[in-house]
C-alpha cells in the first residue's frame, strides 16, 4: 500500500516539475577595454578636442550576443562581434536624457541610429563613426550588468525556476556603468558607476513577464543613478576638456 500510494504522488512531482517554467537572466555588459586604446603610449598621447557647447551621441552596448526576456520579443539587439548595441528603449525615456541636455555647455543629445552602425563590431571606432555623422563632439556609450542571487549568495544565478518558491530570497545586482568619448580622437573624458541592489518578493516569480519587470525596474533604477554621476562630474570634465588633458 505504501509503494502504491506512493508512485501517483511521484508522478505529479515529476508532471510538475516538467511542466514548471524558468526565467533566464539577461547577458552581460559590454566589456570596456573594446572602447579603449590597446597601447598606453597612444591612451596619453589622445587629447580631448571637443568644441562647446558639446554635442552628445548616446547609445547602450553589452555583451556580443546579449539578449533578455524583452528583446527576445520585441527586438532591439544589433551587431556582432566584440559587444552588440541596444537599440531598443527598454529603460530609457526622454526624461532621462533631457537631464543631461539641461547641462550647462551641452549642445544637445541624440541617439545612434543601426542606419549609421556597421553589423561588424570590434572597437570604439565604429560608434565613433557613427557618431561624427551626426556632428556629435562625445560619445556617451552605457552598460549594464545585471544578476540575480539566492540568499545574496556570490555565484549569480543561471536560471531561475517560477512559481515554486513562494519563500525564497533572491536579490537583483544591477552595475551600470558608462564611458564619456571624444569623439574625434577617442579621448575617455569620464568613466561613471552606479549601483542598484533590490530584494525581490516572491510573487516576482509568477511568470517571466512579473520577473522581467522586476529587472527592468532595477535597471531604470540604476540608470538614473548613473545620470546622477553624470551630472555631479560635468563640471570638472568641461575644465578638463578646455585644460586640453
Amino acid at each position: 500500500m505504501r509503494v502504491s500510494s506512493f508512485l501517483p504522488l511521484f508522478a505529479l512531482a515529476t508532471f510538475l516539475t516538467g511542466c514548471a517554467s524558468t526565467y533566464i537572466p539577461p547577458g552581460g555588459r559590454a566589456d570596456f577595454s573594446a572602447f579603449s586604446s590597446p597601447s598606453m603610449q597612444e591612451s596619453f598621447a589622445a587629447k580631448p578636442a571637443a568644441g562647446f557647447p558639446a554635442g552628445i551621441a548616446a547609445v547602450r552596448v553589452q555583451a556580443s550576443l546579449y539578449r533578455d526576456f524583452y528583446t527576445d520579443h520585441a527586438g532591439g539587439v544589433y551587431g556582432h562581434g566584440r559587444y552588440s548595441v541596444i537599440f531598443a528603449n527598454e529603460v530609457e525615456d526622454d526624461s532621462d536624457f533631457e537631464r543631461i541636455n539641461k547641462l550647462p555647455q551641452v549642445g544637445g543629445v541624440v541617439s545612434l541610429s543601426s542606419l549609421l552602425v556597421p553589423q561588424n563590431l570590434e572597437s570604439d571606432r565604429e560608434l565613433r563613426e557613427a557618431a561624427a555623422r551626426l556632428k556629435a563632439d562625445m560619445l556617451l556609450l552605457y552598460t549594464f550588468d545585471t544578476s540575480y542571487h539566492n540568499n545574496d549568495s556570490s555565484a549569480a544565478l543561471k536560471l531561475i525556476t517560477l512559481g515554486f518558491s513562494p519563500t525564497r530570497k533572491v536579490s537583483v545586482y544591477v552595475m551600470a556603468s558608462a564611458l564619456l568619448m571624444d569623439t574625434r580622437t577617442g579621448f575617455i573624458y569620464a568613466a561613471l558607476e552606479a549601483n542598484e541592489k533590490r530584494r525581490l518578493t516572491s510573487n516576482v516569480w509568477e511568470s517571466n513577464e512579473s520577473a522581467d519587470r522586476a529587472r527592468l525596474e532595477a535597471e531604470k533604477a540604476a540608470f538614473k543613478s548613473l545620470l546622477g554621476e553624470f551630472e555631479k562630474n560635468w563640471p570638472r570634465i568641461v575644465e578638463r576638456a578646455h585644460q586640453g588633458s
